[in-house]
């Protein structure tokens, strides 16, 4: 009994040090991973069972202070939509991918393990909501493989928050009919800013994530208004609940590429 009072402590002093990140995800955090498995619900039981698992693991680990508000506000993120979508009657997914009581190498744990992990070491912290609301995500859609997960966590933790906007910004198209509708290529004096957003969109094109008719061989071959959030890129967009990013974070990026 205070071995599961002592591991309880522990989670919850975990997720309350995401406060500062996670804000109000905190406390329905708490409630849904502190609840017992009666009163959860099958569905609830599972995800509280992964994101408990995920969390007694990597509360043993040392962590730096930053490091431990990184973690603890992705978990917190995570279980807060979990709660929210239970409550509004989706049903976590039953192929499997969770496993059962007392199993704990499980697929779900080495996604859980995989985006914490790439969470602690973060710099970008704009990036951990997403990272957090996929986490909750492939709890739910059976349509997310553990390989496509393994795929989307590595491009999640590679890709800058700025890439994140990018995919944003080109999957809508009321976004994207307001930028720019030619090439760089007759521009002779490129200003920083724009030198490096347009290496950042060319990264997206190279990696397969943006696309348009006209292959883009360099930077300034990006047709901002013709680029589409396509493959994967269109995955991360909605597993990732990209689509959620504020529109205030888009202005300045689009106004760069108008």
């Amino acid at each position: 009994m205070d071995d599961i009072h002592d591991e309880r402590k522990n989670l919850r002093d975990l997720l309350q040090s995401g406060t500062e990140i996670a804000g109000g995800a905190i406390a329905g955090a708490i409630s849904l991973l502190e609840m017992d498995p009666v009163s959860a619900g099958a569905s609830g039981a599972a995800a509280a069972r992964l994101l408990r698992q995920a969390g007694d693991e990597i509360s043993q680990r040392f962590l730096g202070p930053r490091e431990k508000k990184r973690v603890g506000a992705v978990l917190a993120i995570a279980a807060q939509d979990i709660s929210r979508r239970i409550a509004d009657g989706q049903t976590i997914r039953s192929d499997g991918f969770l496993g059962g009581q007392g199993e704990e190498h499980t697929e779900a744990a080495e996604v859980a393990e995989s985006v914490i992990l790439r969470s602690q070491k973060e710099p970008e912290e704009k990036k951990l909501h997403y990272m957090g609301r996929f986490l909750s995500e492939v709890s739910f859609n059976s349509s997310i493989s553990p390989q496509l997960a393994h795929q989307i966590t590595k491009y999640a933790e590679q890709l800058t928050y700025r890439q994140y906007c990018m995919l944003k910004l080109f999957g809508v198209s009321v976004f994207r009919a307001t930028l720019r509708n030619s090439d760089y290529r007759a521009v002779t004096n490129f200003p920083l800013d724009l030198r490096q957003v347009l290496y950042e969109c060319y990264d997206l094109s190279i990696r397969g994530l943006i696309a348009s008719e006209q292959i883009a061989i360099g930077p300034t071959d990006i047709i901002p208004n013709r680029m589409e959030t396509q493959g994967l890129g269109a995955d991360m967009f909605n597993f990732m609940a990209l689509g959620s990013i504020p529109d205030t974070d888009l202005r300045q990026l689009a106004k760069q590429l108008q």
